[in-house]
């Protein structure tokens, strides 16, 4: 019995291991769990990336994902792997034109689409969901 425990437990764990190591290749696998915002090819990404920087605390509080586009290369906070064609396979889906930001809700809707970084208009977006207010009181 003891023997079936740690070979139930081994098996646990290798399949949580296995799960992390899936490339991520599109939003499926974040669905009700994270919210997502795309920025692609913004004229001034650094800024953008230092306004994520500064705000990290209320972007996790809010569960939010975010990836940044710049030709052919992505940054992200997102902790896990992604497929070699993620870039291209996002932007087919999404269509985004250089410049834009878009938000992506839990559920998988595209919640909001700017022309330029707006990252309060984004937050308050956020907080004004259902889901998000429910968050909150818990």
């Amino acid at each position: 019995m003891k023997n079936l425990v740690i070979i139930l437990q081994l098996c646990f764990s290798l399949c949580a291991y296995s799960n992390q190591l899936t490339p991520l290749s599109g939003f499926e696998a974040l669905q009700w769990q994270q919210r997502i915002i795309l920025v692609n090819n913004l004229q001034d990404q650094q800024s953008v990336l230092t306004l994520f920087e500064q705000n990290k605390a209320e972007i996790k509080e809010r569960d939010i994902i975010w990836f940044v586009f710049s030709a052919d290369e992505i940054q992200t906070n997102y902790q896990g792997v992604l497929s070699a064609d993620f870039i291209a396979s996002t932007r087919t889906q999404y269509r985004l034109k250089p410049g834009q930001i878009m938000l992506i809700g839990k559920d998988g809707g595209v919640k909001i689409l700017l022309d330029r970084m707006d990252l309060e208009a984004i937050f308050n977006e956020i907080d004004a969901m259902p889901m998000r207010q429910n968050e909150m009181v818990h």
